[in-house]
């Protein structure tokens, strides 16, 4: 066993509890008791007036499974900014360019996760003009398709265990920003809810600025809720709907209103050649049955070991969840997805599968060899985030699994109805006025209750309610971003 008194560098006590974190039985709790650790140490720090000491509060490490991978999916990419380890860093000047560090889900693919990011780097640059803020993205991936996000600096971590990562990049900068939507919840991965949460905890507990920024809430597990009872007051918190507020309320989380910042974004015509006249119907599918993802060091040893491969596998460490009952689940959604595109093809659509995520490819692979037509395909990775934008933003109807597309369509006036794998959807919809134009993806009749509603649009009385719902919804969101962008002016100036 290691003498944990005689580990001298931040390096190799950073190694070392990534070796135990590998090597746990339950990876994601471990990571968010280690995240808790270090957010417990900068408050201890904070509360004696200094600089913490370079990996206080680390705990002792096991010595099997080292590996050199943070412990989340995906890894932080490309290099831009790194923090000298254990160094802590002076805010910045009032008149010099602020440094931005954004945590979210950039880089995987996600056209929503990624729409947030673009709309909040432009709201940065145009609330702190003159002043040129220097953004930094905690990266998740290398799919970076569209120009700003291209010419964004990316984080290079300083450590090798991602809660050490976390605790030295946040003390370089001088607002840390949380743009990923879907935070407090469980439904994709504790350990990314746990690097949202905790990033900006520990941010606030080093004295900075900290601001979740347009968050939304769903169900979340036993560890992930002790971990946002116990940061309840880590930084400034701003929901994009009312449940979620409510629901944070419980736990004692105290949040501002705010909105997603995804409804700025506006689809470029060129991007598609498509239009509403053409009766292209976008249906993005994708499948809702095989989150979470969870860490299992083990299993990804003996696939690494013998040299395979898994369709499961996410990231270094992490798996999607899978087993028969998951399986006939998602086999049923696309049978229900094909009747939705045979019936609408029947009232004169053109069925389009658009992919939102680079994941979803599979599913809409999966849902083409269902229809007994040709199909078009329009996924991210094959194609650029503005091409699928596009084609959601142009199409005269949309029907969705994925919450973004649900944003673009009625951002653009475009009719959608929701198969909502969670709350997020029905939220929406709820709150534009419109709770009919949704059923749950797992619904026995949802592929009826979409085609029916859709059929409705032929009725000009629907249509235009709908439309007007829609615009006055969009006009109320953006508002409600222009005001959260005072905010972090006020953030950077107080």
């Amino acid at each position: 066993m290691m003498d944990w008194d005689v580990v001298a560098s931040p390096l190799e006590r950073s190694l070392a509890a990534l070796n135990r974190y590998a090597s746990a039985s339950a990876p994601d709790e471990v990571f968010l008791d280690d995240l808790q650790q270090r957010i417990g140490a900068a408050r201890r720090a904070s509360a004696r007036g200094g600089p913490r000491a370079s990996g206080e509060g680390l705990g002792a490490p096991s010595v099997s499974g080292a590996s050199s991978s943070p412990g989340v999916p995906g890894v932080p990419s490309a290099a831009s900014t790194s923090s000298a380890p254990g160094a802590s860093s002076s805010p910045s000047a009032p008149n010099t360019a602020p440094r931005v560090l954004l945590l979210g889900y950039t880089g995987a693919g996600n056209t929503g996760a990624d729409l947030r990011t673009i709309e909040t780097i432009a709201q940065l640059r145009r609330v702190l003009a003159p002043r040129v803020p220097q953004i930094t993205l905690f990266a998740l991936g290398d799919c970076f398709d569209h120009p700003l996000l291209a010419d964004t600096p990316r984080l290079t971590p300083a450590l090798p265990y991602l809660p050490d990562a976390l605790d030295a990049a946040v003390r370089e900068a001088d607002l840390v920003l949380n743009v990923e939507g879907s935070t407090y919840t469980s439904k994709f991965s504790d350990s990314l809810a746990g690097v949202l949460i905790g990033g900006l905890a520990l941010a606030h507990a080093h004295g900075r600025p900290a601001i979740a920024y347009g968050v939304d809430s769903g169900t979340m597990s036993a560890a992930l809720t002790r971990f946002v009872e116990r940061n309840a007051d880590g930084g400034e918190i701003i929901c994009r709907n009312d449940a979620a507020r409510q629901q944070l309320a419980s736990l004692g989380v105290l949040a501002q209103a705010g909105a997603d910042t995804a409804w700025t974004y506006r689809a470029r015509p060129e991007a598609s050649a498509a239009s509403p006249a053409a009766r292209r119907v976008a249906l993005c599918p994708n499948n809702p049955f095989w989150w979470p993802v969870r860490a299992d060091a083990a299993r990804a040893r003996e696939l690494d070991a013998r040299g395979e491969t898994s369709p499961l596998r996410y990231g270094p460490l992490h798996f999607h969840s899978w087993d028969a009952a998951r399986a006939e689940a998602y086999h049923a959604y696309l049978d229900r997805f094909a009747q939705i595109a045979i019936g609408l093809r029947e009232q004169g659509y053109t069925p389009v599968l658009v992919g939102m995520e680079q994941l979803d490819h599979s599913a809409c692979v999966d849902l083409a060899a269902r229809l007994p037509f040709e199909i078009e395909l329009v996924t991210r990775g094959p194609r650029t985030l503005d091409e699928v934008a596009a084609a959601v933003a142009h199409a005269a109807c949309v029907v969705t699994t994925r919450y973004h597309a649900a944003v673009l369509a009625i951002s653009h006036g475009v009719p959608v109805f929701g198969l909502s794998m969670d709350t997020r959807i029905e939220r929406l919809l709820g709150e534009v006025g419109c709770p009919q134009w949704s059923a749950a993806c797992d619904d026995a009749d949802g592929a009826q209750a979409t085609l029916t509603a859709i059929g409705s649009l032929c009725r000009d009385e629907v249509r235009t309610a709908l439309i007007a719902a829609y615009a006055d919804y969009a006009t109320s969101q953006r508002v409600r971003i222009d005001a959260m962008g005072d905010r972090l002016r006020a953030a950077l100036e107080g």
